[in-house]
């Protein structure tokens, strides 16, 4: 067996490790999540390269400047975190607005930039098959993690979405390991969901 695919699956195992623990130090919720998420996120950065699922690895630089933001906004309140909260009707309406307009902005991107890049390049670069879906999870996840970072427990409800999507495309795409965490993240979702609930004032 090549040793690249040796160092590809460690850094995958790797990856599914770090970005496993993170889920559950945010459960609880324990300030150490963010940087734990921060090592499992750059590692999927390099795995989303790799398997050419561009709006993926472009969405890991987006999480790792959330989730710094997201450790120092609550390493600010080292004797009592910031409560957890429940998000009004015009915080809905109007986050809802900003992200179908993010959606639409990164299905045009997709479609339209990666072929410009390509020729500007010289190089071959593949237009996602999905380009929609792509945006689609990419967007609600940048949603769910700015919930997260203010400790809005609705956060949970769009970590729940998302991850129902990206189980079937990890799948489709050939990464079975990372499809398996992503089942994993759905029930820690579920008991995400269920305690920052009971817990918002």
């Amino acid at each position: 067996m090549p040793a690249t695919l040796d160092i590809a699956q460690i850094i995958e195992i790797a990856a599914v490790v770090f970005s496993m623990a993170a889920v559950v130090l945010a459960i609880k919720p324990y300030t150490a999540n963010w940087p734990v998420a921060m090592a499992g996120t750059l590692l999927y950065a390099w795995i989303f390269f790799e398997c050419r699922l561009y709006s993926d690895m472009v969405l890991q630089f987006i999480f790792i400047g959330m989730q710094a933001f997201g450790w120092w906004q609550w390493s600010q309140h080292k004797t009592s975190l910031i409560p957890i909260s429940s998000l009004t009707g015009r915080q809905w309406l109007t986050e809802s607005i900003v992200f179908l307009a993010a959606w639409g902005l990164w299905t045009t991107m997709l479609i339209t930039f990666l072929p410009w890049l390509s020729v500007l390049l010289g190089i071959p670069i593949p237009r996602p098959a999905i380009p929609w879906l792509d945006s689609f999870t990419a967007s609600l996840s940048v949603w769910a993690i700015t919930l997260q970072v203010r400790r809005k427990w609705e956060n949970w409800v769009l970590w729940l979405l998302a991850d129902i999507i990206y189980i079937p495309l990890y799948l489709s795409v050939g990464i079975p390991l990372t499809a398996l965490l992503y089942m994993v993240f759905l029930l820690l979702a579920v008991f995400g969901l269920r305690s920052w609930y009971r817990q918002r004032v």
